[in-house]
Protein backbone atom coordinates (compact mmCIF):
# COMPACT_ATOMS: atom_id res chain seq x y z
CA UNK A 1 0.00 0.00 0.00
CA UNK A 2 1.68 3.78 -0.82
CA UNK A 3 2.96 5.89 1.71
CA UNK A 4 1.30 9.14 2.29
CA UNK A 5 4.82 11.03 2.13
CA UNK A 6 2.95 14.25 3.32
CA UNK A 7 2.43 12.87 6.80
CA UNK A 8 4.48 9.69 6.90
CA UNK A 9 6.41 11.06 9.55
CA UNK A 10 3.41 12.23 11.85
CA UNK A 11 3.34 10.26 14.71
CA UNK A 12 0.15 11.28 15.86
CA UNK A 13 -2.95 11.83 13.62
CA UNK A 14 -2.95 15.60 12.26
CA UNK A 15 -5.98 17.15 14.04
CA UNK A 16 -8.38 18.45 11.30
CA UNK A 17 -8.15 22.21 12.21
CA UNK A 18 -3.97 21.43 10.96
CA UNK A 19 -5.17 19.59 8.07
CA UNK A 20 -7.68 22.83 7.01
CA UNK A 21 -5.13 25.18 7.16
CA UNK A 22 -2.31 23.38 5.65
CA UNK A 23 -4.86 22.65 2.73
CA UNK A 24 -6.27 26.21 2.15
CA UNK A 25 -4.01 27.94 0.98
CA UNK A 26 -3.29 25.60 -2.10
CA UNK A 27 -5.94 27.00 -4.19
CA UNK A 28 -5.97 25.31 -7.79
CA UNK A 29 -7.89 23.93 -10.53
CA UNK A 30 -10.27 21.37 -10.46
CA UNK A 31 -12.49 19.32 -12.33
CA UNK A 32 -15.95 18.69 -10.42
CA UNK A 33 -19.90 19.18 -11.40
CA UNK A 34 -19.86 23.20 -10.13
CA UNK A 35 -17.43 24.98 -11.86
CA UNK A 36 -17.94 27.07 -14.56
CA UNK A 37 -15.82 28.87 -17.39
CA UNK A 38 -14.27 32.06 -16.08
CA UNK A 39 -12.52 33.36 -19.31
CA UNK A 40 -12.28 36.70 -18.27
CA UNK A 41 -10.59 36.02 -14.45
CA UNK A 42 -7.82 33.73 -16.81
CA UNK A 43 -7.52 36.50 -19.04
CA UNK A 44 -7.03 39.55 -16.73
CA UNK A 45 -4.32 37.40 -14.60
CA UNK A 46 -2.66 36.26 -18.04
CA UNK A 47 -2.08 39.81 -18.82
CA UNK A 48 -1.00 40.76 -15.41
CA UNK A 49 -4.02 42.91 -15.05
CA UNK A 50 -3.71 43.39 -11.43
CA UNK A 51 -2.67 45.33 -8.51
CA UNK A 52 -2.43 44.97 -5.30
CA UNK A 53 -1.70 48.32 -3.17
CA UNK A 54 -1.34 48.58 0.90
CA UNK A 55 -3.96 50.55 2.11
CA UNK A 56 -5.87 53.29 0.95
CA UNK A 57 -9.31 54.52 1.60
CA UNK A 58 -9.99 54.37 -2.00
CA UNK A 59 -8.96 53.64 -5.61
CA UNK A 60 -8.84 57.03 -7.37
CA UNK A 61 -7.34 57.91 -10.79
CA UNK A 62 -6.77 61.38 -12.63
CA UNK A 63 -8.10 61.40 -16.08
CA UNK A 64 -7.84 64.13 -18.46
CA UNK A 65 -11.16 66.05 -19.22
CA UNK A 66 -10.60 68.16 -21.96
CA UNK A 67 -7.24 69.67 -24.31
CA UNK A 68 -5.37 72.95 -22.81
CA UNK A 69 -7.38 75.61 -24.13
CA UNK A 70 -4.29 78.05 -24.51
CA UNK A 71 -2.88 76.22 -27.60
CA UNK A 72 -3.15 78.63 -30.45
CA UNK A 73 -1.76 80.13 -33.98
CA UNK A 74 -1.40 84.00 -33.56
CA UNK A 75 0.60 87.02 -35.00
CA UNK A 76 4.18 87.95 -34.31
CA UNK A 77 2.43 90.76 -32.02
CA UNK A 78 -0.27 88.89 -30.15
CA UNK A 79 -0.75 88.10 -26.86
CA UNK A 80 -0.38 84.37 -26.21
CA UNK A 81 -3.56 82.30 -23.82
CA UNK A 82 -2.79 82.37 -20.46
CA UNK A 83 -5.81 80.52 -19.09
CA UNK A 84 -5.36 78.58 -16.11
CA UNK A 85 -6.13 74.82 -16.95
CA UNK A 86 -7.86 72.17 -14.42
CA UNK A 87 -7.12 68.71 -16.37
CA UNK A 88 -8.09 66.48 -14.28
CA UNK A 89 -11.59 64.87 -13.09
CA UNK A 90 -11.27 62.05 -10.34
CA UNK A 91 -12.52 58.52 -10.72
CA UNK A 92 -12.62 56.89 -7.83
CA UNK A 93 -13.49 53.07 -6.93
CA UNK A 94 -14.64 51.97 -3.54
CA UNK A 95 -13.10 48.48 -2.15
CA UNK A 96 -15.55 46.51 -1.96
CA UNK A 97 -15.41 43.43 -0.13
CA UNK A 98 -15.99 39.30 -0.82
CA UNK A 99 -15.58 36.88 1.47
CA UNK A 100 -16.00 32.78 2.18
CA UNK A 101 -15.61 30.50 5.15
CA UNK A 102 -14.89 26.26 5.12
CA UNK A 103 -16.69 25.45 8.42
CA UNK A 104 -15.72 22.55 10.36
CA UNK A 105 -18.16 21.59 12.74
CA UNK A 106 -17.13 19.25 16.51
CA UNK A 107 -19.39 16.16 15.17
CA UNK A 108 -18.03 16.28 11.90
CA UNK A 109 -14.28 16.02 13.29
CA UNK A 110 -14.84 13.39 15.81
CA UNK A 111 -16.66 11.50 12.74
CA UNK A 112 -13.47 11.81 10.49
CA UNK A 113 -10.34 11.48 12.99
CA UNK A 114 -8.78 8.78 11.07
CA UNK A 115 -6.06 10.15 9.16
CA UNK A 116 -7.76 9.09 5.30
CA UNK A 117 -10.96 10.47 6.64
CA UNK A 118 -9.70 13.81 7.26
CA UNK A 119 -8.01 14.19 4.13
CA UNK A 120 -11.24 12.87 2.12
CA UNK A 121 -13.20 15.29 3.71
CA UNK A 122 -10.79 18.35 4.09
CA UNK A 123 -10.65 17.55 0.25
CA UNK A 124 -13.96 18.05 -0.87
CA UNK A 125 -14.36 21.12 1.11
CA UNK A 126 -11.29 22.38 -0.42
CA UNK A 127 -12.75 21.93 -3.99
CA UNK A 128 -15.97 23.37 -2.94
CA UNK A 129 -14.44 26.57 -2.01
CA UNK A 130 -12.11 26.53 -4.86
CA UNK A 131 -14.92 26.64 -7.40
CA UNK A 132 -17.63 28.60 -5.45
CA UNK A 133 -14.58 31.34 -5.34
CA UNK A 134 -14.09 30.89 -9.47
CA UNK A 135 -17.46 30.65 -10.19
CA UNK A 136 -18.77 33.81 -7.33
CA UNK A 137 -16.46 36.01 -9.29
CA UNK A 138 -17.23 35.81 -12.80
CA UNK A 139 -20.69 35.75 -11.53
CA UNK A 140 -20.29 39.56 -9.93
CA UNK A 141 -17.89 40.05 -13.30
CA UNK A 142 -20.56 39.97 -15.33
CA UNK A 143 -24.02 40.91 -13.06
CA UNK A 144 -25.91 43.46 -15.43
CA UNK A 145 -26.97 45.35 -12.05
CA UNK A 146 -24.26 45.11 -9.69
CA UNK A 147 -25.77 45.76 -5.69
CA UNK A 148 -24.45 48.30 -3.59
CA UNK A 149 -21.82 45.72 -2.46
CA UNK A 150 -20.74 44.19 -5.25
CA UNK A 151 -17.63 44.95 -7.21
CA UNK A 152 -18.11 47.05 -10.86
CA UNK A 153 -18.84 44.45 -13.41
CA UNK A 154 -18.05 44.30 -17.02
CA UNK A 155 -21.51 44.95 -18.45
CA UNK A 156 -21.79 48.34 -15.68
CA UNK A 157 -18.02 49.59 -16.82
CA UNK A 158 -19.05 48.64 -20.61
CA UNK A 159 -22.79 49.23 -20.83
CA UNK A 160 -24.67 49.32 -24.08
CA UNK A 161 -24.99 52.99 -24.25
CA UNK A 162 -21.52 55.17 -23.74
CA UNK A 163 -23.65 58.52 -22.55
CA UNK A 164 -25.81 56.77 -19.90
CA UNK A 165 -25.01 56.14 -16.20
CA UNK A 166 -22.05 56.97 -14.47
CA UNK A 167 -18.72 55.06 -13.93
CA UNK A 168 -15.78 56.01 -10.88
CA UNK A 169 -18.86 58.90 -9.92
CA UNK A 170 -18.52 60.39 -13.03
CA UNK A 171 -21.53 60.55 -15.08
CA UNK A 172 -20.99 59.61 -18.32
CA UNK A 173 -23.49 62.23 -20.10
CA UNK A 174 -21.40 64.99 -21.80
CA UNK A 175 -17.70 63.83 -20.54
CA UNK A 176 -16.63 61.88 -23.75
CA UNK A 177 -13.46 61.37 -22.30
CA UNK A 178 -14.86 58.72 -20.15
CA UNK A 179 -16.97 57.33 -23.21
CA UNK A 180 -16.08 54.03 -24.15
CA UNK A 181 -16.45 52.74 -27.88
CA UNK A 182 -19.90 51.19 -28.92
CA UNK A 183 -20.71 49.20 -32.43
CA UNK A 184 -24.24 48.83 -32.78
CA UNK A 185 -24.17 47.42 -36.72
CA UNK A 186 -25.34 43.99 -36.83
CA UNK A 187 -22.03 41.47 -37.02
CA UNK A 188 -23.85 38.57 -39.26
CA UNK A 189 -20.98 36.09 -38.94
CA UNK A 190 -18.02 36.63 -36.47
CA UNK A 191 -16.23 33.54 -38.17
CA UNK A 192 -15.79 34.60 -41.18
CA UNK A 193 -12.85 37.24 -42.95
CA UNK A 194 -15.59 40.05 -42.44
CA UNK A 195 -15.98 39.25 -39.08
CA UNK A 196 -12.42 38.96 -38.17
CA UNK A 197 -11.99 42.61 -40.03
CA UNK A 198 -14.64 44.12 -37.77
CA UNK A 199 -13.21 43.13 -34.82
CA UNK A 200 -9.67 44.51 -36.11
CA UNK A 201 -11.72 48.03 -36.88
CA UNK A 202 -12.76 48.43 -33.72
CA UNK A 203 -9.61 47.86 -32.32
CA UNK A 204 -7.98 50.41 -34.38
CA UNK A 205 -11.13 52.58 -34.37
CA UNK A 206 -11.56 52.62 -30.89
CA UNK A 207 -8.33 53.10 -29.81
CA UNK A 208 -6.93 55.67 -27.27
CA UNK A 209 -3.26 57.10 -28.87
CA UNK A 210 -0.82 53.72 -29.34
CA UNK A 211 -3.21 51.95 -26.79
CA UNK A 212 -5.37 48.96 -28.21
CA UNK A 213 -7.55 46.04 -26.84
CA UNK A 214 -5.85 43.07 -25.99
CA UNK A 215 -8.50 41.24 -24.42
CA UNK A 216 -11.73 40.36 -26.71
CA UNK A 217 -14.57 38.43 -24.73
CA UNK A 218 -17.34 36.66 -26.71
CA UNK A 219 -19.36 33.78 -25.80
CA UNK A 220 -18.64 30.30 -26.76
CA UNK A 221 -21.21 30.10 -29.82
CA UNK A 222 -19.40 32.67 -31.28
CA UNK A 223 -16.01 31.54 -30.16
CA UNK A 224 -16.41 28.17 -31.64
CA UNK A 225 -17.42 29.52 -35.25
CA UNK A 226 -14.54 31.74 -35.37
CA UNK A 227 -11.88 29.15 -34.09
CA UNK A 228 -13.89 26.72 -36.70
CA UNK A 229 -12.60 29.65 -39.68
CA UNK A 230 -9.51 29.92 -38.55
CA UNK A 231 -8.71 26.29 -38.08
CA UNK A 232 -9.97 25.53 -41.62
CA UNK A 233 -7.86 28.07 -42.68
CA UNK A 234 -4.96 27.03 -41.05
CA UNK A 235 -4.32 30.12 -39.46
CA UNK A 236 -5.53 29.18 -35.38
CA UNK A 237 -2.90 29.80 -33.46
CA UNK A 238 -4.03 29.16 -29.51
CA UNK A 239 -2.77 31.03 -26.55
CA UNK A 240 0.00 28.67 -25.17
CA UNK A 241 -0.48 31.02 -21.58
CA UNK A 242 -4.02 29.85 -21.43
CA UNK A 243 -3.44 26.57 -22.26
CA UNK A 244 -1.65 25.76 -19.46
CA UNK A 245 -4.99 26.85 -17.26
CA UNK A 246 -6.78 24.33 -19.67
CA UNK A 247 -8.88 27.58 -20.87
CA UNK A 248 -9.48 27.80 -24.52
CA UNK A 249 -7.96 30.98 -26.10
CA UNK A 250 -7.25 33.01 -29.81
CA UNK A 251 -4.22 34.90 -29.95
CA UNK A 252 -5.19 37.26 -32.68
CA UNK A 253 -2.31 39.87 -33.64
CA UNK A 254 -1.46 41.01 -30.07
CA UNK A 255 -4.63 40.57 -28.90
CA UNK A 256 -6.11 37.11 -27.01
CA UNK A 257 -9.74 36.35 -27.31
CA UNK A 258 -11.06 34.27 -24.41
CA UNK A 259 -15.18 32.95 -24.66
CA UNK A 260 -17.75 32.80 -20.98
CA UNK A 261 -19.92 29.94 -21.36
CA UNK A 262 -23.58 30.77 -21.59
CA UNK A 263 -24.53 27.34 -19.82
CA UNK A 264 -23.83 27.90 -15.86
CA UNK A 265 -25.24 26.30 -12.96
CA UNK A 266 -27.16 28.43 -10.26
CA UNK A 267 -28.39 30.48 -12.90
CA UNK A 268 -24.98 32.67 -12.66
CA UNK A 269 -24.48 35.62 -14.52
CA UNK A 270 -22.57 35.36 -17.91
CA UNK A 271 -22.01 37.42 -20.63
CA UNK A 272 -24.27 38.45 -22.92
CA UNK A 273 -24.35 36.07 -26.48
CA UNK A 274 -25.10 39.04 -28.85
CA UNK A 275 -22.33 41.11 -27.34
CA UNK A 276 -18.56 41.37 -27.96
CA UNK A 277 -16.45 43.38 -25.41
CA UNK A 278 -13.08 44.52 -26.23
CA UNK A 279 -10.88 45.56 -23.00
CA UNK A 280 -7.96 47.23 -22.65
CA UNK A 281 -5.58 45.62 -19.74
CA UNK A 282 -3.30 48.57 -19.17
CA UNK A 283 -6.43 50.54 -18.06
CA UNK A 284 -8.62 48.15 -16.64
CA UNK A 285 -7.63 46.01 -14.14
CA UNK A 286 -8.21 43.97 -10.83
CA UNK A 287 -6.79 46.51 -7.77
CA UNK A 288 -6.82 44.85 -4.42
CA UNK A 289 -5.88 46.12 -0.59
CA UNK A 290 -2.95 43.59 0.56
CA UNK A 291 -4.55 42.70 3.88
CA UNK A 292 -7.32 41.39 1.86
CA UNK A 293 -5.73 40.30 -1.31
CA UNK A 294 -7.72 36.83 -1.99
CA UNK A 295 -6.18 35.11 1.80
CA UNK A 296 -7.07 32.29 3.88
CA UNK A 297 -7.23 33.02 7.84
CA UNK A 298 -4.30 31.31 9.54
CA UNK A 299 -6.26 29.68 12.50
CA UNK A 300 -9.54 28.42 13.04
CA UNK A 301 -12.44 30.86 14.33
CA UNK A 302 -15.22 30.12 17.20
CA UNK A 303 -18.70 30.81 15.63
CA UNK A 304 -20.54 32.40 18.18
CA UNK A 305 -21.25 29.48 21.31
CA UNK A 306 -22.06 27.43 18.74
CA UNK A 307 -19.76 24.17 18.14
CA UNK A 308 -18.37 25.20 14.04
CA UNK A 309 -15.00 26.46 14.22
CA UNK A 310 -14.66 28.37 10.61
CA UNK A 311 -11.67 29.82 8.73
CA UNK A 312 -12.41 32.90 6.67
CA UNK A 313 -11.00 34.29 3.50
CA UNK A 314 -11.09 37.37 2.25
CA UNK A 315 -10.93 39.45 -0.76
CA UNK A 316 -10.74 43.81 -0.62
CA UNK A 317 -11.29 45.00 -4.00
CA UNK A 318 -12.45 46.13 -7.31
CA UNK A 319 -12.81 46.04 -11.13
CA UNK A 320 -11.01 49.09 -11.85
CA UNK A 321 -10.46 51.43 -14.94
CA UNK A 322 -8.68 55.05 -15.11
CA UNK A 323 -9.49 55.57 -18.45
CA UNK A 324 -12.78 53.89 -19.51
CA UNK A 325 -12.67 55.54 -22.92
CA UNK A 326 -10.04 52.80 -24.06
CA UNK A 327 -12.46 49.98 -23.76
CA UNK A 328 -15.71 48.82 -26.46
CA UNK A 329 -18.36 46.38 -26.81
CA UNK A 330 -20.12 45.22 -29.99
CA UNK A 331 -24.03 44.85 -29.14
CA UNK A 332 -25.45 42.95 -32.13
CA UNK A 333 -23.12 40.08 -32.66
CA UNK A 334 -25.63 37.51 -34.47
CA UNK A 335 -23.84 34.40 -35.06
Amino acid sequence: MPTDVSYASVSTQPSLETLVLHMLPSIGLTGDGILNTNGLTAALNMKGAKEVVDGGLEFWFGVEKEENSNFKSQGKNDDMSVNAQDPLDRLRFDPKIVTDTVVINELEKAQNKGRAAIKNFMQSLKRQANSTIKNGFNDLWWKAVPGANDPVSIPQLIPNSATTGSIGGINRAGNKYIQHGVYATAIADIGSEAGIATLERLRIQFAVGFSTVDIIIMSEGKFANLVGYLANNHRYRPSDKLAQLRIKGIELGDATIVYENTRTISSADTINASRIYGIDSSSTFIKTLKDGDGVWGTEMERHGVKLNRFVPWKWFGNLVSPNPRANWVATNVTS
